[in-house]
This record gives structure tokens, sequence and C-alpha cells, in this order.
């Protein structure tokens, strides 16, 4: 039994060393910033955090701009091709000369957003500094670790600047007079992380930097087009909130807001976890019956999540805020993954392991537009100065979002069992 044991280890070593790593990444890139959060709130205050997450946020934007969706397609012909060196070099050269065009034209927008919307402008080098976020999307070739599996590579890289980082800031940032070595520490950081994975890449792998061409670099910008658009429709909803209510309820609510957004991203692991290590059977498989137990496990295991969450609620605030609020924002954030349990195995365990990638993008579409047409009516009636008024917008989206994607689940459900 052990020996059987071991033989399907090394037969299957390198698949499960990458899940390990990615696995521990993606539990670490969750918990590290929670690591800073009570700290900077206590010595910063919320109002002047609030200015620091939306100046993060406003960058992530430039950073979806530069990544243009490069991380998840380019993998797949690094993958290809990882045993000709000559073609990889094509792909990171080409890869690296799109994004630093992007980062240029990001870089220009991003400063005319800054100077034209009075709270950024009062806060200008801040926004500026925070700008050096995107030297990540702009250096770092995830994409290229991926498609050849060494996924080590990625979680040290990303471990070892992080904790620096957050070392860094308790170090240096003392007082509200220090916020700018909050994004200076950061872009720092990410700009060494970058540079230290393009070393190992040339002097370790071996793999040169050669000439671009513009044929290469338009082939690789129009295949990555096709995830870039889907990753900006599903941006609208999840990060425009955060600027909206700096600019319309305070930057002080920004914090809470962000709070809510951690909390349900902790809430949301598990069942993402259980869809990944999944997937793979069920694409194999196309077992309709197992897709409904892991759509009920989902469930449980995300209820019971919540159900601990809000049962801790009031000490879980008081330690990130140092302060008691109403806890009624918080509450309503917790909805949000009970929704997305069943919606994010439809998706993702049902649309594209079966093959159905269409009503992936559909679904993320119609969520966006009922998102659009509630904030339109917010607006309208003046009700955008109240951050339950975006908790409730966002609510509202994902449950548009379960239901159309359950309607499409039971006619696939339909198809699939004529196919049979």
């Amino acid at each position: 039994m052990i020996k059987k044991l071991l033989r399907k280890y090394k037969q299957n070593k390198q698949i499960i060393e990458n899940f390990s790593y990615l696995g521990f990444l993606q539990f670490f890139l969750l918990i590290y910033p929670l690591i800073t959060y009570p700290y900077l709130v206590k010595v910063l205050g919320r109002e002047l955090y609030g200015v620091v997450l939306t100046a993060q946020m406003l960058a992530s934007y430039a950073s979806l701009l530069i990544d243009f969706g490069s991380n998840f397609v380019c993998a797949k012909h690094v993958s290809i091709n990882r045993d000709n060196p000559r073609i990889l070099s094509e792909i990171i050269s080409n890869v690296l000369f799109v994004r630093f065009l992007l980062f240029i034209v990001c870089g220009f927008i991003y400063l005319i957003v800054t100077l034209l919307i009075p709270a950024y402008r009062d806060h200008f080098w801040l926004f500026i500094l925070t700008y050096g976020f995107t030297t990540n999307d702009l250096l770092f070739p995830q994409f290229f670790f991926q498609g050849i599996e060494k996924m080590k590579f990625i979680t040290i890289i990303n471990v070892v600047t992080k904790l620096v980082m957050v070392a860094f800031v308790f170090i240096f940032v003392n007082s509200s007079e220090d916020v700018l070595y909050v994004p200076i520490i950061y872009s720092f950081g990410f700009l060494i992380g970058g540079l230290v994975s393009l070393y190992i890449i040339v002097c370790k792998m071996k793999v040169k930097f050669v000439k671009p061409t513009i044929k290469a670099s338009l082939f690789y910008l129009k295949d990555s087009s096709s995830i870039f658009l889907t990753d900006v429709v599903c941006s609208i909803k999840d990060r425009l909130s955060y600027l909206l209510v700096g600019t319309f309820v305070g930057m002080s609510d920004v914090v809470l807001y962000d709070l809510g957004q951690k909390l349900h991203g902790i809430a949301a692991k598990p069942y993402m976890l259980i869809c990944t290590v999944m997937f793979p059977r069920l694409a194999k498989d196309r077992d309709l019956k197992l897709l409904k137990k892991i759509g009920i496990v989902n469930f449980c295991v995300t209820l019971a999540v919540v159900l601990l969450s809000n049962l801790f609620l009031k000490e879980i605030s008081f330690f990130f805020l140092h302060e008691y609020i109403s806890l009624l924002p918080l509450r309503l954030f917790l909805f949000g993954p009970l929704l997305l349990s069943i919606s994010y195995v439809i998706s993702n365990n049902l649309f594209v392991a079966f093959g159905y990638n269409k009503y992936m993008f559909y679904s993320i579409v119609v969520t966006t537009a009922a998102y659009a047409a509630c904030l339109f009516i917010a607006l309208f009636t003046g009700n955008l100065n109240s951050i339950l008024t975006f908790i409730c917008i966002a609510l509202i989206s994902y449950s548009v979002e379960l239901i159309y994607r359950l309607f499409m689940a039971k006619h696939i459900f339909n198809l699939e069992k004529s196919i049979i």
C-alpha cells in the first residue's frame, strides 16, 4: 500500500508540488494584507488609510491593462514551447515589450485622472507613488513560471518580498506623516521582486532577451484580448465601488468597505479551493451528480464560515478598526459568499469544465449590466451617499448573476442528459 502511494506520488510529483505551492501562495496572499491592516488604520487613521486604499485600487486598474490577460494566455504558449529556448526568448521579450508600452500609456492616463479629481489631486504624491505598484505586472513574468510548471519560484519570490515589505511598514510607518512610505515600500518591493524573477530567467535558466517584433507583439496582444475583456468586465463591478465610495461617501468608509471585502474573501476561499481541486475530475468525467454534491458542500461550508464570522464580528471589526461600529454593513457583506458559493461552482465547474465557456462571459455581462443599472438608479435618486447603497448594489448583482447561472445550468443539465 505504501509502495503504491509512493509510486503514485512520484508519477504526479510535479503536479502535487505545484498545487501545494499554489495553495500556500493563495492562502498567503489572502492573509498578508491583514497583517498590517489594523496597524495602518491606527497610525494613519481611517480617513487617510481610505485614501491609500483608493490609490491602490486606481493603480489596480492600470495593472489590469498592463497585464492585458497575458499571465493566463501566454502560460499556454510557454508550456507548449518549454523545450525551445528560441521561442521562449521570443515570448518573454515580446510580452514584456507590450507591457512596457502599456505601462507608459497607463501612466499618462493615471496622471490625468489624478489631476482631474480634486480628492486625488489633494494627495497627488501619494497617488503618483502608488503607481509604482504596477511594476509587479510590468516585470514579474508569472506566465513564464506557470508555463514551465515552476510554481516554486513564484511562491518564494512573492512570499519573501511581501514579508520584507510588511516588516518595513512596521519599521518606517509610525505616524500619518509617514504615509508616503507606504507606496514607496510596496513599489520598491514589487520592483525588486520583478527584477529578481527576470534574473532567474536570464541567468539561471539561460533564456535570452531578443529584439521584439511588431508582428509577434500584436499576436500575443490579440491572443490575450479575450481574457483581458473578460477581466475588464469583471473589474467594473468588483473594483469601481472602491473609487465611488471614496468619492460619494467618504475616504474613511473606503476602509470599512475594504474590510467587508476582505472578510468576504476569507469566507469565499474554501469554496474556491474546493472548486479548483474538483475541476479536473469534472472536466474529465462530466459527472452531474458530483457537481450537485459539490454545490451542496460549498454552500454548507460557506454557511459555517459566515455564521462563525458573524458570531465574532464585533471583536473582528474592533481588532481591525480600533473602534466599535455599526455591524450592519459587514453582516450584509457576508451574504455575498453564500450567493457566490453556488454561483461559482456553476461558472467554473459547469460552464468552463463542461466546455460552455460562452455562458461564463454572458453571465459576467448580465451581472455588470445589473450593477450599472443599480448605480444609475441610485445616482438618479440621490442615494449614493451611503455605504449601504453600494453593498446592496453588490448583493443585487450577485443575485442576478446566480439567477442567470441557475437558469443556464438547468439548460445545460437537459443538454447533457439528452447526450447520455
